[in-house]
């Protein structure tokens, strides 16, 4: 059951970064639904990472691939951290008075590619 609850909290963040998305896209009148597909695509991804991972996790002793980690929990870690960073940015987007370098800040993320418009939808 604890696994169904991080897998769902994942979710969550990835429908936001979905909305999020969408929301900037509207904004800029920019909606195109090959983004937007190209964007479902990396949500599909992340879904067969976390299907993988829970087999893994549950399954892997039968064959003796015991690695003694939680896998699933790991891959929704790293998923949950780019999307909370595509969250932010976004939002940053929609909201000119947010400064996105402060906001950044805040959640203590450093940003390379400052500039850079890597809208997926």
């Amino acid at each position: 059951m604890v696994q169904l609850h991080i897998v769902l909290f994942a979710l969550f963040f990835h429908a936001l970064d979905l909305v999020t998305g969408i929301l900037y896209a509207c904004k800029r009148k920019e909606v195109c639904s090959s983004k937007l597909r190209n964007g479902l695509f990396k949500k599909c991804g992340f879904l067969i990472c976390y299907l993988m991972a829970y087999v893994i996790d549950t399954y892997g002793y039968l064959i003796g691939f015991d690695i003694g980690i939680n896998t699933l929990r790991g891959i929704v870690a790293f998923a949950v951290a780019t999307e909370v960073v595509s969250i932010l940015e976004n939002c940053c987007k929609l909201n000119p008075k947010l400064k996105a370098k402060k906001v950044m800040q805040i959640f203590n993320i450093s940003h390379d590619n400052e500039g850079e418009d890597k809208n997926d939808i």
